[in-house]
């Protein structure tokens, strides 16, 4: 059985997607209206023709990219469903779940070499290179052009990046130190994990609903007066330069954050960043493990938290609290929970287009397991991106990357520059609204 929604919509709208109508709850991303309508397959890989899904829901993945009226390539995780909007699977010859061009997969079963094929004749290999520029890539161009949009310069006391637990607790304390705070974070709302974590938290020995902590950061920040941009995603960061002729002038001596959002573009110039941008997940590599259906551990809370339930049967993998809250959430809702099994268990996915079973492997013994859904909790890594560019240190620990700063209050080499929370490896949540609030209070 695939997703399902587990409440009818309470504010109905209706999406159309490849012709078909599907019925959505209003403001939910248009990836998780099409996953409660059972599409997980929306779109295919560009050299094998691969089928591909929402693997994070999140825009940490190209699972989700689809033509929405007319405009190529856009994160459906990220689009807010409304009324009448025009979904299109791009890149396939057929529909997403029969692509003519997977053949291709078939074809090339041990993989192609596509730089070197007919080379044996010029006129044939332009020929060539004209029909693969043609049934590969990510969508035609858009329909119209889109108009230039002039950035707005804002020059801030303090630009904190992430809201979650750690940001908004460290907004607030610069906040309340009589500081000009501006907080971005791409979600919807502020919150973080606390969106979408499966079960209560404790903190200070009071359990709560993590949304319910998540508006209490929320309010607290903002009382504080801080300033907070939802959907507002950093997606670049400039800094100055000595060596630059001109760059010191130009920047002030601050660096310039580059903050894309749904109705413009801001270009900050803070004299303080607090990176506060938490950890990549994703899938950890098995056979097949890109197959729609396996999906990471928070995007199975993300779906719960829009009632969607990921599967009937939902097989877990990984280990940790996380795991079991989710386990948890999903047997009060109904599912089935089988496992959690150890990552390095896993042999293969079976299924084609979308998920239908998985093999496992025990103390030797090879196990076929019938589940509608995976959901692989593995190492995770700091979002390291921004902050590298800003800078600093980011060094490869074995399992991910994680970025150099003091684990107490954030500092780093970088004057003006902080990271904090998970982004710095705090392990707990009680962990990350300390270092948050360590860090405005030392910068104060």
């Amino acid at each position: 059985m695939p997703p399902r929604r587990l409440s009818p919509p309470e504010r109905p709208v209706t999406l159309e997607v490849d012709g078909d109508a599907i019925e959505a709850e209003e403001g939910e991303p248009v990836a998780v209206a099409l996953a409660a309508a059972g599409r997980l397959t929306l779109g295919r890989s560009v050299k094998y023709h691969r089928p591909r899904g929402a693997v994070c829901y999140a825009g940490r993945c190209d699972g989700c990219l689809m033509r929405v009226d007319g405009v190529p390539s856009v994160m459906t995780c990220r689009l807010p469903a409304s009324d009448g909007l025009r979904v299109e699977t791009q890149n396939v010859l057929g529909s997403a779940r029969m692509d003519l061009l997977a053949a291709t997969d078939w074809f090339f079963r041990q993989g192609m070499n596509h730089h070197e094929m007919f080379t044996w004749s010029e006129a044939v290999n332009k020929v060539m290179q004209k029909v693969a520029r043609r049934i590969a890539g990510i969508g035609r161009l858009p329909d119209a052009p889109t108009a230039p949009v002039a950035p707005e310069l804002r020059q801030v006391d303090v630009l904190v990046i992430g809201g979650g637990p750690a940001g908004l607790a460290a907004a607030a304390a610069h906040a309340r130190a009589g500081r000009d705070v501006h907080l971005v974070d791409e979600e919807p709302a502020a919150g973080g994990s606390l969106r979408w974590w499966p079960g209560p938290v404790t903190v200070d020995g009071a359990t709560s609903a993590p949304t319910v902590l998540a508006d209490a950061l929320v309010a607290e920040a903002e009382a504080a007066g801080a300033r907070l941009y939802a959907r507002a995603s950093a997606v670049a960061v400039f800094a100055p330069h000595e060596d630059v002729a001109g760059a010191k002038a130009e920047h002030d001596g601050r660096p310039v954050v580059v903050v894309d959002t749904p109705s413009r573009l801001y270009r900050f110039r803070p004299a303080e960043i607090v990176f506060a941008c938490g950890r990549h997940h994703g899938v950890p590599p098995f056979s097949d493990s890109d197959t729609p259906g396996v999906i990471d551990l928070p995007a199975a809370g993300r779906l719960l938290a829009h009632h969607v339930l990921p599967g009937a049967r939902v097989l877990l993998a990984g280990e940790g609290d996380a795991v079991v809250a989710l386990a948890g959430a999903l047997k009060r809702r109904g599912a089935e929970v089988l496992g959690p099994y150890a990552i390095e268990a896993f042999v293969d996915v079976k299924g084609r287009p979308e998920l239908s079973g998985c093999e496992i492997e025990i103390d030797g013994e090879r196990r076929s397991i019938a589940c509608d859904a995976i959901v692989a909790h593995g190492p995770t890594s700091a979002v390291y991106e921004l902050a590298a560019q800003a800078g600093v240190e980011a060094r490869f620990e074995g399992e991910g990357f994680e970025l150099v700063c003091d684990p107490d209050d954030g500092a780093t080499a970088i004057d003006g520059v902080r990271v904090i929370g998970g982004a710095a490896g705090a392990g707990s949540l009680e962990a990350a609204l300390a270092m948050g609030r360590a860090a405005g209070e030392a910068s104060a």
